[in-house]
């Protein structure tokens, strides 16, 4: 009986821990999708997290693809204070996930106006050849 129960056990840990790794992949890939964006201002970075249909919706109403993220992202003149992404919910489903997040912060424009930044993010990620790639992203604002 305990040899039954120690091979339950063994498989059903496996089986968690075999789930657990694209929640962790996933989440890691939103967390270096904020990083390139807001503090690194990477185009590189971006070039290897962004699907080439990228769906990119800012809070204001902005959608862009995936050249224009790239370009104005490396190219923004805001700085970035105190960026902090939490993540709150990560779906994964053979090949496809959703993430969703609170992404808080300041940004200072390039005029020196400060604004506090409050956004939920939901985000699509899709798998294409064992790499995670941003394939949509809407973001909102919240008080």
């Amino acid at each position: 009986m305990k040899l039954t129960v120690t091979i339950l056990f063994a498989f059903f840990f496996t089986a968690g821990l075999a789930q657990y790794k694209p929640i962790k992949q996933v989440s890691d890939k939103a967390l270096e999708l904020h990083k390139a964006i807001f503090i690194d201002k990477d185009s590189l970075a971006l070039e290897n997290l962004l699907n080439y249909e990228v769906n990119y919706g800012h809070s204001g109403g902005k959608v862009e693809n995936r050249k224009e993220v790239i370009e104005n992202a490396s190219h923004n003149v805001s700085t970035y204070t105190d960026i902090k992404t939490e993540i709150n919910q990560v779906v994964v489903n053979d090949y496809t996930a959703v993430v969703r997040c609170l992404l808080t912060g300041t940004e200072t424009k390039q005029d020196g106006k400060v604004i506090p930044l409050k956004l939920s993010i939901l985000q699509t990620w899709t798998k294409v050849k064992k790499n995670w790639k941003l394939m949509g992203r809407q973001a909102v604002k919240v008080n």
